[in-house]
């Protein structure tokens, strides 16, 4: 029977793309060194060849697998409620969730071969953030009524949405970083040359930076690295205040699903 319910692909990409691309970030650095194709001075040489198309396929592939396995896996978890709820929306959800997953991890290489490909991309996460700021602001103000309490799948998709920003954030600090490194201008953060310490260092930033810890080691010294900062800092501080504000006020019930 066909559910009214079923996302649309666009649904699907608002909310699986910047973590499908985030999967592809991490998949790049545990094979660069069995596959030594994939180490990134050898993809960002400013130009496509075979290799490129065969590491962006096999890393979106990757991407894909992964998303359903984790899908699969969370519908078996919820015992029949959360299959139901996911498995009636529709055959195609699943397909949709691969595809969104096999374009981002895809992209993750092919766009990421020049300054430009990866200006775009930062873009392309920024507005996604910003939609998912939108949607959180949203959630919000519907548990925050009068009379109304949360859910604990009211809870799971606030921490989804923050769970999404740290990870967006990540990406987006890491590309403005590797963006100056291949302009060749002075670095906004200094997270360090080497593949691997680019992106760790980017995630520890992040993390430091959205928990309010704080800890000073890293700053951003160019404009754009600043501005990043603000807009991230004041986010996920009311989103971090908002969501301690909901858990003590009181959650009540549960349902499972979700896009």
């Amino acid at each position: 029977m066909d559910n009214v319910n079923e996302p649309t692909f666009r649904q699907v990409a608002f909310t699986h793309f910047v973590p499908g691309f985030f999967l592809g970030v991490i998949s790049l650095f545990l094979f660069k060194d069995a596959i030594p194709a994939l180490k990134l001075h050898l993809l960002l040489d400013n130009r496509l060849d075979l290799v490129d198309f065969l590491a962006g396929f096999a890393n979106g592939v990757f991407v894909a697998l992964a998303m359903a396995a984790f899908h699969l896996f969370r519908n078996r978890r919820a015992g029949n409620a959360g299959w139901r709820a996911n498995v009636h929306q529709g055959p195609g959800t699943l397909l949709k969730r691969m595809g969104v997953g096999f374009l981002a991890g895809s992209l993750d290489i092919l766009f990421g071969l020049q300054s430009e490909g990866i200006l775009a991309l930062t873009g392309m996460v920024l507005l996604i953030l910003v939609g998912h700021v939108r949607l959180f602001i949203r959630h919000t103000g519907r548990v925050l009524r009068p009379g109304n309490s949360a859910s604990w799948r009211d809870v799971a998709e606030l921490a989804r949405i923050y769970l999404t920003m740290l990870a967006g954030f990540t990406l987006v600090n890491a590309s403005l970083e590797a963006t100056h490194l291949m302009l060749g201008g002075s670095v906004p953060f200094g997270f360090g040359h080497d593949e691997g310490e680019l992106f760790l260092n980017s995630l520890y930033y992040t993390v430091v930076s959205m928990t309010t810890l704080g800890f000073g080691d890293i700053v951003p010294v160019t404009w754009d690295g600043k501005l990043i900062l603000i807009f991230q800092s004041l986010v996920s501080y009311v989103m971090f205040g908002l969501m301690i504000g909901i858990i003590t006020r009181g959650v009540s019930g549960d349902d499972a699903g979700g896009v």
